[in-house]
């Protein structure tokens, strides 16, 4: 009797890691650059250039190591968004990035709203009010970002704009020249962060890349990399 229920245990486990596992449900990756425009090859992935972005005397995009590497050569806003993503369920997201130089001053905690990159998630459909007439409504947002110094992991940080539908938080805090992987549950963030029900779960209808050290010092310089985000379910 021991022996049969041994067998069982041991043929039904693997079948319930298997339908526990969960589901990569979309990838996109920095590791097939081959040749030609860097920019080409973005807009490919669906991204396009946005702000100081398009300027390469500001931000340079490189290719290095199987990663994309973002740079900020002086105080800079960029933004490349990507409304090609469209998931219509999902749980949590993986990103596979690192810092070489964070923004000289950069702190969240201190109100000093700077990163050298931040991986912006837009669920939904429902635009927000940005708080602004000059900046444009938005669906609601998590932007994940890495830190150093005394900013705190996985805290919901408000921004100046879009109060009630966009949060910032720092995924992990990173030695430089490090590379991490940083796991985060987005459907859970979007139930707590927002008031939201599993009634109201949404789907993802983009995302974004962006950096901005308008405010930090050292003229303003960051260099961070990324390598590939994935969408589970």
């Amino acid at each position: 009797m021991k022996l049969l229920l041994t067998l069982i245990i041991i043929c039904f486990c693997p079948i319930l890691s298997i339908a526990e596992s969960p589901k990569l449900v979309h990838v996109i990756s920095f590791t097939d650059y081959e040749k030609g425009s860097k920019v080409d090859w973005l807009k490919g992935k669906g991204f396009q250039l946005k702000e100081d972005a398009q300027r390469s005397k500001i931000i340079k995009l490189e290719v290095k190591n199987d990663s994309l590497l973002v740079e900020a050569r002086r105080p800079a806003f960029g933004i490349m968004p990507n409304e090609k993503v469209d998931i219509s369920e999902f749980t949590y997201v993986e990103v596979d990035w690192g810092i070489d130089k964070f923004p000289k001053g950069a702190s969240y905690e201190q109100g000093v709203r700077n990163e050298a990159i931040m991986l912006i998630i837009f669920m939904g459909d429902e635009r927000q009010s940005s708080g602004s007439m000059f900046i444009p409504d938005s669906p609601y947002f998590v932007g994940l970002f890495l830190c150093h110094g005394d900013d705190r992991l996985d805290y919901p940080y408000v921004g100046s704009y879009f109060k009630k539908g966009g949060r910032y938080v720092c995924g992990d805090r990173p030695d430089l020249g490090e590379f991490v992987t940083t796991r985060f549950n987005l459907l859970e963030a979007y139930r707590s962060y927002f008031d939201k029900e599993r009634d109201d779960d949404p789907g993802i209808s983009g995302i974004a890349m962006a950096l901005d050290t308008k405010k930090a010092g050292d003229g303003g310089k960051s260099t961070a990399f990324i390598r590939e985000i994935r969408f589970y379910n």
